[in-house]
């Protein structure tokens, strides 16, 4: 079966009309001036027609199916009145949650070391800083609060949906409800008091705990009575979690041993039998499901959405003879109604390896946006411009009173002086530049991702350090957040 391109369509005031993949038909009309191109991103395609078109004689009825998760499985479907099913569209988003918390711990960083510096300046003025104790009080929260890397995970299943919706005519959405229970995740023979006394029951924090798991000992002298370090086998900054299955007792002498010695690092790894989970985006998708919830019911109204569970999916993928994927299980969880009613449906052959998958990048670079280039003086000299000052707040080489220390003695001079005013690198709207931060864009017929520009400067890079000139650079989409990476 050959995949055909699919495409949205809308007429001249922008009203939403029913996606087709008569792509010739299409052409024709680009051809005819009779419609042009609005978006075109992977294989998806938006076009505006100009010219009536008859109405659909079966009416169809489309349902996106909607996988949650950190790869978010999108499913657009079309049922007709002879409940004939059709896979229109599968598309993977890849989020970019994980990120958050990185970014937020070197923001962290950044705003700690200027905290130390702007104290030790503080103190080499033989002043005292200024002491704030911590305002406790002060720090609560909300109700309804998400904390930044869930709402991003939030909101990015919002703007996953909001993309496909957009375009499709009295849209129906199906939501797989997911909410797992991570403990019997963890032991499935939990039940009763037993979710209330887990391994840290009676152990006053994690210490205490992985102590009394080691005997007080050290897992690699079996020294005791010593003053213990429980050391991390995935080391924190390798995203190491404080979990006691990532946590051993060493000696002193020992802990510092296997931060210089590879072999025995090893050997401190091969202790630990069993595999360390991570339940991270479990606990955030169950975070967000009330909120996806009742965000979907909002928006779309009650009568255009449904929910299954993931139990349902199963068994209708289990009955369709489908291997687990994303999309598979959000072609399931699409028409999992018309399966809960007993509805007969015929469903058309489609392959799977026909997915579009998309890759969530960051849209925003505030060092490029508050870039700034310094205010320039030169002197003219022998008809050449001789740079003498800089000055700019903030910039090691600024100083204040410029013309009192090193260009008024030239000015008495006779020479001439030229100043290059200091300007930002992103002084123009995004109305007049055309795009921005995340954009997908063309390079030696390549596609990528931009990362970040100046327009001083003139050039672009991507994410893996690729430097360009603006001029040649071809824009694919302007709008940016999200790279299509395969189709």
């Amino acid at each position: 079966m050959q995949h055909q391109r699919l495409i949205f369509l809308v007429d001249g005031r922008n009203n939403i009309l029913h996606p087709t993949r008569k792509l010739d038909m299409v052409k024709r009309w680009l051809r005819q001036m009779n419609a042009k191109v609005i978006r075109f991103v992977g294989k998806i395609m938006v076009v505006q027609v100009f010219k009536t078109l008859s109405q659909q004689r079966d009416n169809p009825i489309y349902w996106i199916g909607v996988d949650p998760g950190d790869t978010i499985g999108i499913c657009l479907v079309r049922i007709t009145m002879y409940n004939k099913v059709k896979q229109l569209l599968s598309i993977e988003f890849h989020t970019r949650s994980k990120e958050i918390k990185q970014l937020l711990e070197i923001r962290r960083g950044y705003r700690n070391m200027r905290r130390y510096f702007r104290r030790k300046r503080i103190k080499r003025k033989g002043l005292v800083p200024k002491h704030r104790p911590a305002r406790f009080e002060n720090r609560r929260r909300l109700d309804g609060r998400l904390t930044p890397s869930v709402r991003h995970f939030l909101e990015s299943h919002k703007a996953a949906i909001q993309k496909i919706v957009e375009y499709v005519p009295d849209a129906n959405i199906s939501l797989e409800y997911a909410k797992f229970d991570i403990q019997r995740m963890m032991n499935s023979d939990i039940e009763g008091e037993q979710y209330q006394h887990g391994r840290l029951f009676g152990y006053q924090n994690i210490r205490a705990y992985v102590l009394h798991r080691d005997k007080y000992a050290c897992q690699l002298c079996g020294k005791k009575n010593v003053q213990f370090q429980l050391h991390h086998v995935v080391p924190r900054s390798q995203n190491g979690k404080d979990h006691p299955d990532n946590l051993i007792t060493l000696c002193p002498d020992c802990h510092v041993k296997v931060h210089t010695d590879a072999q025995l690092l090893k050997r401190v790894q091969s202790k630990i039998k069993t595999k360390i989970a991570d339940f991270t985006s479990t606990s955030r998708l169950n975070i967000i499901m009330p909120f996806l919830k009742d965000w979907l019911s909002d928006a779309f109204g009650k009568e255009h959405v449904w929910f299954c569970i993931g139990a349902d999916s199963y068994v209708i993928r289990r009955e369709l003879n489908l291997v687990k994927s994303h999309c598979n299980d959000a072609y399931c969880i699409a028409i999992n109604k018309l399966m809960r009613n007993n509805v007969e449906i015929k469903h058309e052959p489609f392959i799977d390896k026909h997915v579009v998958r998309f890759e969530q990048k960051r849209q925003h670079n505030r060092r490029m946006k508050n870039s700034e280039r310094n205010r320039l003086y030169y002197v003219i000299k022998n008809k050449k411009c001789i740079r003498v000052a800089t000055n700019r707040n903030g910039n090691p080489e600024s100083f204040h009173n410029v013309y009192s220390t090193k260009i008024l003695p030239l000015l008495k001079q006779g020479y001439q002086v030229k100043v290059n005013p200091g300007v930002k690198g992103y002084r123009k709207k995004f109305s007049e530049v055309g795009f921005k931060e995340g954009a997908t864009i063309e390079i030696d017929n390549h596609i990528d991702v931009l990362k970040g520009y100046s327009l001083t400067g003139g050039f672009g890079y991507t994410y893996d350090g690729t430097r360009f000139k603006l001029k040649d650079m071809n824009v694919v989409y302007p709008y940016g957040g999200w790279k299509c990476v395969e189709t």
